[in-house]
Parts: C-alpha cells; sequence; structure tokens
C-alpha cells in the first residue's frame, strides 16, 4: 500500500505525458525536427533560471509564467521554421537554440549558490514528489489542449503528414508550436527535460518499427510507453534509484524490443 501510495502519483503524471507527448513525438518525427521538443524544454528551463535567478521560487506559480513566456517566444520562432528551405538549416537552428539555451541557464545559475543544484534538478525532475493540485492543473490544461487537436485535427494532420514543403500560414504553424510549448513548460517543471524527451521520441519512434498507419503508431506508442513507465517506476522504488533517470534508462529499452518483435513476428515485417 505504501508503495501505491507514493508511486501513483508519478504513475499518473506519466499516462498524462504519454498520452500527449507520444501524440506530438510522432508529429516531431515526421517533421524531421527531431531535437525541437529538446531545444524548448531548455528554453523552458531558461525561463525557469531566470525565475530563479529573480528570488522566484524554481517550481511556482510565477515561475512557471517565466518559463512559458520563454517557450511562447521559442514557438514563435519555430513557426518559421518551414520556410527555412534545407533540412539541415533547421537542424542547426533548432541546436544553437538548445546550446545557447542551455549556456545561458547554467551562467544564469552559477550566480546562486543553490543553482547548480537547481539545474540538475531541471534535468532530472521531481516526478516522484509531484501533489494532486499539480496533476489536476496538468490534467485540464492537457485535456484543453487535446480537444484543440481533436477539434482541428485534419489541419494539424496536414500541417506534419501532407504536403511538408506546403506553406499553411503562420497562424496554424503557431497553434502548433505554442500548444507545444505549453505541454514542455508544465512536464519540464514536474518531470524534467530528460524524460519530457524521452516520452516525446522514444515511444513514437518505437511505434513506427511495429506499425505503419497513424493511429496504429499512435495506440503502439501509447502502449508502449505505459509499459515502460509502470517498468521504470517499480524499478527506481525497488532499487531505490533516481526515479527520472530510471526511466528514461527503461525506455532506451523500447526500440530494441520493437526491433526483436518485428523480427520474430512475420506479420510486423509485413
Amino acid at each position: 500500500m505504501d508503495a501505491l501510495a507514493i508511486l501513483l502519483p508519478s504513475f499518473c503524471v506519466g499516462a498524462l505525458m504519454l498520452l500527449t507527448h507520444a501524440y506530438l513525438g510522432m508529429h516531431v518525427l515526421a517533421r524531421g525536427i527531431i531535437f525541437i521538443d529538446l531545444a524548448l524544454a531548455q528554453v523552458a528551463a531558461l525561463g525557469l533560471s531566470v525565475a530563479f535567478l529573480f528570488g522566484q521560487e524554481a517550481h511556482g506559480t510565477e515561475a512557471q509564467f517565466y518559463a512559458f513566456g520563454a517557450t511562447l517566444a521559442a514557438a514563435v520562432a519555430f513557426a518559421k521554421l518551414r520556410e527555412i528551405p534545407s533540412k539541415t538549416a533547421r537542424e542547426v537552428t533548432i541546436g544553437c537554440v538548445y546550446v545557447v539555451a542551455t549556456a545561458l541557464s547554467i551562467v544564469i545559475l552559477s550566480r546562486s549558490s543553490q543553482g547548480m543544484e537547481e539545474l540538475k534538478a531541471l534535468f532530472n525532475g521531481n516526478i516522484l514528489w509531484v501533489n494532486w493540485p499539480e496533476i489536476a492543473v496538468m490534467s485540464g490544461v492537457y485535456a484543453a489542449l487535446a480537444l484543440l487537436h481533436a477539434l482541428y485535427r485534419r489541419r494539424f494532420y496536414a500541417l506534419s503528414f501532407e504536403n511538408n514543403d506546403a506553406r499553411p500560414g503562420f497562424l496554424w504553424e503557431f497553434m502548433f508550436f505554442a500548444s507545444f510549448a505549453v505541454v514542455i513548460t508544465l512536464a519540464v517543471n514536474i518531470a524534467g527535460i530528460l524524460l519530457v524527451f524521452a516520452f516525446l521520441i522514444i515511444p513514437a519512434f518505437s511505434s513506427s518499427i511495429l506499425a505503419g498507419t497513424f493511429m496504429a503508431r499512435l495506440i503502439t506508442a501509447w502502449v508502449l510507453a505505459l509499459v515502460g513507465s509502470i517498468a521504470g517506476l517499480w524499478l527506481s522504488y525497488a532499487a531505490d534509484l533516481p526515479t527520472g533517470a530510471t526511466v528514461v534508462s527503461v525506455f532506451g529499452a523500447l526500440p530494441f524490443c520493437a526491433l526483436i518483435a518485428r523480427w520474430a513476428v512475420p506479420a510486423l515485417r509485413r
């Protein structure tokens, strides 16, 4: 019962993340902008770092506004990525944003005696200590975004999966990246940068090995992320290991499991 009481809030956060992040991860893979989530997560961490420098509690409501403001500004810039003709140039742009945001976070947090510990916490997260009010806020925001993407699913689908060279207009691109920014901001504050990146990319990539259609990949990604979350949380509790890093490590086995399943089941190869 003690284990359930400790792990249940973390599992609920993981469930919220797998539902939203796997979906966004499929869009990221289709667009070929693999590290966009890592860059946005680091920009959110930069916003939290600025809030911490100004005396705000790093995981408080005020700091969340700093983080969201930073990621929203990045979303405006990333919404213009489609206008860059070279895919390599897009990846270089994303990489530069990540590196500079990381460097600025280190510089800012170095001004505080507790800054480096806070930077470590931003990478590893504190998912084991999440509380129910935080989960309630996260659930409400994620539900609103899920409704937005359900209502305009065809438009969002077309942005990533149909005629990628077309220019659909800035507004829809911005709405996609703005919703991405909201998801990232909330998740980084609770789960940390490493876990956010793992939830966004690894299940979506693993499912692409096993399934062909969008819905089949999405459902497969949800199942894989669910299994990985449960296994990682339980292993971290049983072996007294860092929760976020343990879950990410377990997620690292998902692509290999997918490859083995594809090799072992002829129907998956077809």
